[in-house]
């Protein structure tokens, strides 16, 4: 008992922390809003990759339009690359600054939950953009998690009204829409089918360059590449047992990538030959250009890398655990059309069939045409032409 009432006793200090906090926000936002709203672009990002097509674009195609950048350092790596105006990574105790670039900045695209949202609503004349860092989803978050299950209802009342706050909120397509309906409590009219545009650059040259970097890095005549990408839990995973279950297969003539999800630091000790532990200097995108096959978990990589018609397997030996939490969708693997396993054998099989691979392509193939309402390759265009082509 007495460690569940210091565990409650410090979820209320953390909370009213957070409650000063806002309300301090909420003063300073509704002073700046008595200012001008100026021609300026305002990217408030956590990751940054399905936004920063956007700054790019502007830049090249509008660059008389001031583009400002509020990034979490963390995930971020190389902001100066952005060629923004002023470039301000986020701290809680710069909320003043931050106040006043919300309340005076016309447009704001943004790619994660951003807390401050709650206390300022959308003022008239600006816009606000949603580009998500997923293109579906196979676990529940948001309010269907198994979190929003029990925390106060003063809090998730707080989460509704950051949601209502997004703005537009940018999809693959309709069938993404109403996987995020439900988690954010948004209607349909919210969302827009402009696509990915991290993905963009698959379908020009602008690919070319990295694909040969890594390439020249890592592929090899008479091997083929094998992708592991697991996602992020919220308990130790099963990465470094998996890593070493696919090593058997570097000597069947694949090569090993370890893509870990950007959260997880990787502490695993052992090395072989053919099993690479890939750096953030490449995104997840790039190493899939020179991908045979992906294997993943609950992760929402297939719902991009099935424009590239990538064979692809789920394998989740911890599904019972992952069930719990966060919680996966009640239709896993479905809506993705991929086989999923809790056997290392399964894997193996699958990987060992070159027909199988064959019918998952084909399947990825097929997916990406359901999945995307647009033709890929040209969602910054679409997003550009919405919302600044009338504007600027």
């Amino acid at each position: 008992m007495c460690g569940l009432s210091s565990w409650k006793d410090g979820i209320n200090v953390r909370e009213s922390i957070v409650q000063i906090y806002l309300l301090l926000f909420r003063i300073f936002y509704r002073i700046f809003c008595l200012l001008p709203v100026k021609p300026v672009t305002l990217f408030w990002v956590t990751y940054g990759d399905n936004v920063k097509p956007i700054n790019d674009a502007l830049l090249t195609g509008f660059p008389k339009e001031k583009r400002y950048l509020i990034y979490d350092r963390k995930f971020v790596k190389y902001p100066e690359s952005w060629s923004t105006e002023r470039i301000l990574p986020y701290r809680r105790l710069r909320f003043i600054r931050l106040a006043y670039l919300l309340a005076t900045s016309k447009h704001v695209f943004i790619d994660n939950y951003i807390g401050e949202f709650s206390v300022a609503p959308i003022r008239k004349g600006t816009q606000r953009v949603q580009l998500w860092h997923a293109a579906g989803t196979l676990k529940k978050f948001g309010l269907t998690s198994a979190r929003s299950l029990i925390v106060s209802k003063p809090i998730l009342q707080r989460f509704k009204r950051v949601y209502q706050r997004y703005g537009d909120f940018i999809v693959p397509g309709e069938s993404c829409a109403e996987q995020f309906m439900a988690p954010h409590d948004l209607k349909k009219s919210v969302f827009k089918s402009f696509g990915v545009p991290r993905t963009d650059y698959w379908f020009n040259e602008q690919h070319e360059s990295i694909k040969e970097e890594l390439q020249s890095a890592y592929a090899r005549e008479d091997r083929r590449i094998l992708l592991y990408a697991p996602t992020y839990r919220e308990y130790n995973g099963m990465e470094g047992q998996t890593v070493r279950q696919l090593e058997q297969l570097t000597d069947r003539g694949w090569t090993i990538l370890v893509k870990l999800h950007p959260t997880v630091r990787t502490m695993f000790t052992h090395k072989k030959t053919h099993v690479h532990f890939v750096t953030d200097e490449f995104s997840i995108n790039d190493y899939l250009l020179i991908t045979d096959v992906l294997v993943t978990d609950y992760s929402s990589i297939p719902f991009e890398s099935c424009l590239l018609g990538i064979p692809t397997i789920l394998y989740t030996p911890d599904l019972d655990t992952y069930r719990q939490i966060p919680g996966i969708v009640d239709s896993y693997p479905n809506p993705l059309p991929v086989m999923s396993t809790t056997q290392f054998d399964g894997v193996l099989n699958w990987i060992d069939s070159d027909t199988a691979l064959q019918e998952s392509r084909r399947a990825m193939e097929q997916f990406k045409t359901l999945w995307y309402t647009e033709q890929p390759g040209q969602a910054t265009s679409r997003i550009i032409n919405h919302y600044y082509q009338k504007t600027i």
